[in-house]
């Protein structure tokens, strides 16, 4: 088990670049991510953010010999990106050896501005693949059919990578504009969790390319997504396998009604007692995959349950999961249950984190993107095992009030 984490408070650069580091003394391996706060949501042309990362990590940074990745690979770590909603992230996994050269690396590569273009032609190939194989499989399109239902009329109801035929309109010029916009220091934070003091990211960070964008510049701009909308929509595609997704209203990263929603999730398709894998998995036998999440934005949130089934029986089970949430909401939880649910749901935050790129994750989220620097994983983890039973059945409701179901699969 990795030691406790010290968690250094937030540091600020003199342009407005935000840092900070979840010491672990001793670990061996540190993760070291760079985020931009500007997601597909954000986007003049969708698509883009996506290809933007895609590109700057198979580049080869200024002033470097080797592209990111393979210089990375090069000394036994591990580098990728994340395109989301509400911002980008590129990070390392790397001996702790090797984290502060890790992360001068990521800092040249969020702040490039110049591309070339077969790299970008390229890699644009690479995203319309990816792009197709998503569209392939319902249990990963059908999710976006849900945010488009949703959200409709949105920017964060779009696909956060694209459309195959938006992302051949990309270039050059697309990535650069998307870069001189959003890669500033207003929009930039560093989140390094591992073997690496805050002395030394602080060090490496005031030295690096991040340090050498002209602040503080503009606030982050501000959100306004719509409520969620009720709705239902099935997309026909070819398939053996239904994907059903059923969801609705969440809360903000930084409202305290959050944990509560989380709960809900784990008591309504979280563990083995569930109620959706009792009766969908454990008693009818129909569906082997039963996950369910609420997640935050920054102003905004939602949740959803998604269930795997045959063709045949997605209507069945469409109605019949409908109707177990209903009920279950209407019945709502007693003290023992939530308090069974809240140490779960508490205990598998610290599973999740015991990889320090998923603790980087996680910090990263809620407290650069969700605005709140004093988050910490021991304190949000005590929060979730102290939601009162009140705050629960009351999530419940709000949650279930406005319900979306997107299914995906054969017509």
């Amino acid at each position: 088990m990795r030691a406790a984490a010290f968690v250094r408070e937030p540091a600020t650069l003199a342009n407005g670049v935000r840092c900070a580091v979840l010491h672990h003394p001793g670990a061996d391996v540190t993760t070291v991510s760079v985020w931009i706060l500007a997601g597909s949501r954000h986007e003049s042309v969708p698509g883009v953010a996506h290809l933007f990362e895609h590109v700057v990590m198979q580049s080869a940074p200024a002033g470097r010999s080797e592209r990111l990745i393979d210089e990375i690979e090069g000394w036994g770590g591990e580098a990728n990106a994340v395109t989301a909603r509400d911002h980008v992230v590129l990070y390392a996994r790397v001996p702790t050896a090797d984290a502060t050269s890790a992360l001068s690396v990521l800092a040249v590569a969020a702040t490039a501005t110049e591309f070339d273009c077969d790299l970008v032609c390229s890699e644009r190939r690479v995203v319309q693949e990816e792009l197709r194989l998503a569209a392939a499989d319902p249990t990963d399109i059908v999710h976006d059919v849900f945010f488009q239902t949703a959200y409709a009329g949105h920017a964060i109801g779009r696909p956060v990578g694209g459309t195959v035929a938006g992302v051949a309109r990309l270039g050059v010029s697309d990535l650069a504009a998307w870069s001189r916009c959003h890669v500033r220091p207003a929009n930039l934070c560093v989140v390094v969790c591992g073997g690496l003091t805050a002395r030394d990211v602080n060090a490496i960070v005031a030295s690096s390319a991040l340090a050498e964008l002209p602040g503080p510049g503009d606030d982050r701009p501000a959100d306004n997504s719509p409520p969620v909308a009720a709705g239902r929509r099935h997309l026909p595609i070819v398939s053996d396998t239904a994907a059903v997704v059923i969801g609705g209203p969440g809360f903000a990263l930084s409202d305290r009604r959050l944990l509560a929603g989380e709960i809900v999730i784990e008591l309504l398709a979280g563990g083995n007692a569930s109620v959706l894998q009792e009766e969908l998995r454990s008693r009818s036998g129909l569906s082997y995959d039963v996950s369910g999440g609420a997640h935050g934005y920054r102003e905004t949130g939602s949740w959803r349950i998604a269930i795997s089934t045959a063709p045949e029986h997605r209507e069945h089970v469409v109605d019949l999961a409908t109707e177990l949430l209903t009920r279950a909401v209407r019945t709502g939880w007693t003290s023992g249950q939530v308090q069974r649910a809240g140490r779960r749901a508490a205990g598998l935050l610290r599973v999740r984190a015991e990889s320090s790129l998923e603790e980087a994750l996680l910090y990263g989220d809620h407290a650069y993107v969700g605005d709140s620097p004093g988050f910490s994983l021991a304190g949000y983890a005590a929060d979730l095992a102290a939601v009162r039973v009140a705050e629960v059945n009351e999530a419940a409701e709000v949650m279930t009030a406005r319900m979306v179901v997107a299914t995906a699969g054969p017509a």
